[in-house]
């Protein structure tokens, strides 16, 4: 990391761990920043008092959370009221903010990374966090009921439908198997059914709370990141002098695509089937690591090899050594900061030439 020092800040609206963008995003890199020798800190800007004002005075880069994005551009103005010399910076920004209105965005993967490449800088980062990256990876065993694990947000759940469902289904023919699905509606909420998604074999429920969370996770043996919404080989329109096939995919996926998912599971030692979203293949797309999966057969392939406990165990320690390898925080961070720290003085000799 360059030795130069620069004060960074991160500005919300409040502080909520349940978050998944304030506690990756904010609360994590914030503690990762601090633990490299970065003097970080977090800002509520609840209320705009004098205390608030000497703090954004004092700042040298800012960096505006997701919980502030219906108010960005009012933030954007304040700060530059108070500190006009200082450099600004959000997390995944709104794709209708205007260029300019910021000196960075910050992405989570290469598909978003590419999405804001409208801005003049953005900086990658990964969702690695705290609670789970430093932790000890699951010894697997054999096991009488394989349970398979889904974490996170409730819609990806209706993409079960694309591959996901039958495979469960087929496999739950040969040995027992049970899914629990991790997320932030309880199951009455979720109103999750057969023509949504939803497979026919036994399923449990449990809201996410950070207390539980990683524990309720290491109780399962495989996790699996679908996401794809409609994805088909059945195309309509064939050119074959336009490099059009009648086996082609063509494919859906959020631009805010992420494998954040996919890193927790591995952190904690659980074999990982994921879906054909691009920052996915670059951690499993050689099979060593886990798996990827789109058809139904593909689905059930991946989930029919990691019904067995010495491959679960082979795969999960050497996605760890991967995770070691690629994605730790503090090395992350450490770009992080020095990406900032090129925009300040680009933005600091701009002005002097001015």
């Amino acid at each position: 990391m360059n030795n130069e020092k620069i004060k960074i800040a991160f500005l919300v609206s409040h502080e909520n761990m349940s978050s998944g963008s304030y506690r990756i995003w904010v609360h994590d890199y914030n503690k990762y920043f601090r633990e490299i020798g970065v003097d970080s800190r977090i800002i509520q800007l609840c209320k705009v008092n004098s205390v608030v004002v000497s703090q954004l005075r004092s700042i040298d880069a800012f960096i505006i959370s997701k919980c502030l994005h219906n108010n960005i551009l009012e933030v954007t103005k304040l700060i530059k009221t108070y500190n006009p010399s200082a450099i600004i910076g959000a997390i995944t920004p709104p794709r209708d903010m205007p260029v300019g209105a910021i000196d960075f965005a910050m992405a989570g993967s290469l598909e978003e990374y590419d999405s804001l490449s409208f801005h003049r800088n953005v900086i990658l980062n990964a969702h690695i966090e705290s609670l789970y990256y430093e932790s000890k990876i699951k010894q697997h065993k054999k096991v009488n009921t394989l349970k398979i694990c889904y974490h996170g947000w409730t819609p990806h759940l209706f993409s079960f439908n694309f591959g996901v469902r039958p495979a469960l289904e087929l496999l739950a023919k040969t040995r027992d198997i049970e899914l629990c699905i991790i997320s932030e509606l309880t199951k009455e909420q979720l109103s999750w059914t057969k023509d949504n998604g939803a497979p026919s074999i036994p399923i449990t429920y449990k809201k996410w709370d950070i207390k539980t969370v990683k524990n309720n996770i290491l109780e399962c043996d495989v996790g699996i990141c679908p996401g794809v919404y409609d994805m088909s080989n059945e195309l309509s329109n064939i050119d074959n002098k336009k490099g059009k096939f009648s086996t082609d995919f063509t494919m859906r996926y959020k631009n805010k695509t992420n494998n954040g998912r996919a890193l927790a599971f591995m952190c904690l030692g659980l074999p990982v089937i994921a879906d054909f979203s691009p920052s996915n293949f670059h951690l499993f797309g050689d099979n060593q690591c886990g798996s990827v999966a789109h058809t139904a057969e593909g689905w059930y392939r991946s989930l029919n090899r990691f019904s067995c406990f010495k491959e679960r165990s082979l795969v999960v320690h050497r996605a760890k050594e991967f995770i070691n390898l690629n994605y730790n925080p503090y090395d992350w961070s450490g770009r992080y900061y020095n990406q900032i720290l090129k925009i300040f003085h680009e933005k600091r000799n701009s002005n002097k030439i001015k």
